[in-house]
């Protein structure tokens, strides 16, 4: 079916929804006509979602909160891999396949490269994932298939990002995901948000933890084209409360200043002092300019968070998860939680509610989009190499090909 006829036969987004899959089964099954909407469209069907999908599923519970009510969005427990990155994955891998790309290269703080490993693995695909060394801790092995190689980078954010592109562009692979993909992904998270809203009565709120900020985009560019075609009232969509480690918060600085751009003045990253290391991106300004036209519309707030935020709100958020039944993964042998970006956004939403910017009788959605990830019992990831300072990148690119059997690709020679 084509996106006008799918636009078309839609009088409102609950038509939408394929009600034949449970949302605690796959956001992607339950939404898949979402994709067809003009604005949003990737081409896949659902038989191409179906082929690749292993789980990407969401549920909501609500918190104890006093006159603010939280409810959250779970996107780990039923994730196939633990976080919202699932979707991602399942999307790419699913492109990929449509399109015969049978080998990809991919860049990643960490969960990104454990949903593709784990989805590129049993979709056949050869997969190049390279991942700064320092957050190798939270991996499960079993996420590392056959097919799969882990490059493990003690360089700072942008060499990792560099040197996977350089990568892809010397041996002829695949760079993914593409930002239009990841975008697509997360409209699927705006409807199932939607959906719970109207179970609910309504969101005021929508609360997320952001590195580059591709989530909350793609959840509002979906809410964005759904308005354009008239499937959408703008009473319908929550403002958005976003929030950044203090150590690396180049968005909430940029936000904050009123500045449509994020400039160089605003990235200050303090890589010793993040809170959560997977949360490394340091320079999403193609991101933040298009996350930023989107919430001037709808309104939003962007926090920094700091050490005092978690000793703070950690132990009561943890306190309240446990009583709704919620527990995190924590590391093997300690009270320290595996994936803190979930947690983060409780500490935020606890921390918005002290400052007045819930107000009494609001309702905040928080997007839990990762925290369970159980580790004991399965041994970490091995890295096929580990690239650090001792060389330089085109040494390394070099030295990559020779331990993958990779020979240059004639665009690279010319």
């Amino acid at each position: 079916m084509d996106r006008g006829a799918v636009v078309g036969m839609a009088e409102h987004w609950r038509s939408l929804i394929d009600r034949r899959f449970p949302a605690s089964q796959s956001l992607l099954l339950r939404y898949h006509k979402v994709l067809a909407v003009p604005g949003l469209a990737v081409e896949l069907t659902l038989a191409d979602l179906e082929r690749c999908s292993h789980g990407e599923g969401a549920t909501t519970f609500a918190l104890t909160s006093g006159d603010r009510e939280v409810i959250v969005c779970d996107e780990s427990s039923r994730m196939f891999t633990g976080t919202y990155k699932a979707l991602d994955a399942c999307v790419t891998v699913a492109l990929l396949r449509r399109a015969q790309v049978r080998r990809v290269v991919a860049s990643s703080g960490g969960n990104l490269s454990a949903a593709l490993a784990a989805y590129a693995a049993r979709a056949g695909l050869e997969a190049f994932l390279f991942q700064p060394r320092r957050t190798l801790y939270k991996q499960r092995g079993d996420h590392f298939g056959a097919g799969v190689h882990l490059i493990g980078v003690d360089l700072p954010e942008p060499d990792v990002k560099r040197l996977a592109r350089g990568f892809a562009e010397r041996y002829g692979l695949a760079h993914v995901p593409d930002v239009r993909w990841r975008l697509a992904a997360s409209a699927v998270r705006a409807m199932f948000v939607l959906e719970s809203a109207e179970a609910l009565g309504r969101i005021d709120c929508l609360a997320q933890t952001v590195c580059a900020g591709f989530g909350p985009a793609g959840i509002y560019q979906c809410f964005a084209a759904l308005r354009r075609h008239g499937l959408l009232r703008r009473s319908e969509v929550p403002r958005f409360l976003g929030f950044q480690q203090e150590a690396n918060a180049p968005i909430v600085r940029a936000w904050q200043a009123g500045q449509p751009e994020l400039a160089r003045e605003h990235v200050r990253p303090e890589p010793d002092r993040y809170l959560e290391p997977g949360l490394y991106n340091t320079d999403p300004a193609r991101e933040y300019a298009r996350l930023a036209a989107l919430l001037r519309e709808v309104g939003g707030e962007m926090l920094a968070l700091s050490d005092d935020d978690l000793a703070r709100h950690q132990a009561p958020l943890l306190a309240r998860m446990r009583a709704a039944g919620f527990e995190f993964s924590r590391l093997p042998g300690s009270d320290e939680v595996v994936e803190k970006t979930g947690l983060l956004t409780g500490v935020g939403v606890l921390k918005a509610i002290d400052e007045g910017r819930v107000a009494p009788g609001e309702r905040a959605m928080l997007m839990l989009t990762g925290g369970v990830r159980e580790l004991a019992g399965a041994a970490p990831p091995s890295p096929a190499l580990v690239v650090d300072a001792s060389r330089s990148e085109a040494e390394w690119l070099d030295e990559l090909g020779r331990t993958f059997g990779l020979v240059t690709c004639a665009r690279a020679r010319a």
